[in-house]
């Protein structure tokens, strides 16, 4: 079982019943946005490698869309219909940002890049 604490690194739950930290060098956590319902626009961020990944949880609806301001792409990421967690993948670098949209309740989306194979 994983878990994400408030600075967005990975914990493991180890069989035992003890926590620990991830430690691996597999993913690397590029912006943690939290806040309550709203509809918002992040600041832009640079992916370098050309997969990244959003994880998110909310106590309500959430719907993300992801932008390439330089190329004009947009899609759709994630769409939540109720308190839940889940992730979602992107397969590009570039400079993006997130439109957010929340009905009300907290969230926490997390957005980490994919660090190559040492």
């Amino acid at each position: 079982m994983y878990a994400i604490d408030e600075n967005g690194r990975t914990v493991i739950l180890n069989e035992d019943g003890s926590w620990q930290f991830d430690n691996s060098k597999e993913w690397r956590v590029v912006r943690t946005y939290m806040g309550d319902s709203a509809t918002k626009k992040t600041d832009l961020f640079q992916i370098t490698y050309p997969q990244w990944r959003v994880r998110v949880s909310t106590e309500d609806s959430v719907s993300i869309y992801w932008y390439e301001p330089e190329s004009g792409h947009e899609d759709s990421l994630i769409s939540l219909g109720s308190p839940t967690s889940d992730e979602s993948y992107v397969y590009l670098k570039g400079t993006f940002y997130l439109d957010i949209s929340i009905s009300r309740g907290k969230y926490r989306i997390v957005v980490e890049e994919k660090l190559p194979a040492e």
